[in-house]
């Protein structure tokens, strides 16, 4: 199913926050990155799957653009799935232990793929990092720090929640610098 195409302009309408998927769904759709994805194998399997890998990262960049991360975030689409799947292109919406599977799948046999078609995406979209005049460029990064209380794992340190968690070194935050000024 091919995204609805929408014309944006302002207005003093109310504004109904799931609206912006149309837009993602738009640039997805026009990148082709949801085709070529659709061509490549996760599993290495002789069969195909019943719902396209396309509609599987689809839904879970739809749930990530309403800012809700988690897999069984998609059953909150069941309010209004017809309007959710036709914004995203999506022809078969997964359930949310599906595209949790689905996911790994991807994320284990794909990155490389993905790597490179993210940044195509913004290119095409001449998208750029607006430098600051110091020559940094700022990254906006939300941490989530983990309660693990209970546990022996190394790098766990006290939260400004209060607890005892671990924040995942990503490259850009270590163990132990969990902090709301980050």
């Amino acid at each position: 199913m091919k995204p609805t195409y929408f014309q944006i302009e302002f207005t003093k309408e109310r504004i109904i926050p799931s609206g912006r998927l149309a837009l993602v769904g738009y640039i997805l759709e026009n990148s082709g990155f949801i085709d070529r994805l659709n061509k490549q194998d996760t599993t290495g399997r002789r069969y195909g799957h019943q719902i396209k890998n396309g509609d599987i990262l689809s839904s879970y960049i739809g749930c990530l653009c309403m800012g809700k991360p988690g897999f069984e975030a998609v059953r909150e689409t069941d309010d209004d799935p017809e309007f959710f799947c036709q914004a995203m292109g999506i022809r078969r919406l997964p359930s949310p232990e599906i595209l949790r599977q689905r996911m790994d799948e991807i994320g284990r046999s794909m990155r490389r793929a993905l790597l490179w078609e993210n940044t195509q995406l913004l290119v095409k979209n001449h998208a750029s990092p607006i430098r600051l005049p110091c020559g940094l460029v700022p990254v906006d990064i939300d941490v989530t720090p983990f309660d693990n209380s209970k546990t022996r794992k190394e790098g766990v340190s006290r939260t400004y929640k209060g607890y005892d968690g671990l924040c995942l070194d990503d490259g850009l935050y270590r163990p132990g610098r969990i902090s709301h000024k980050l």
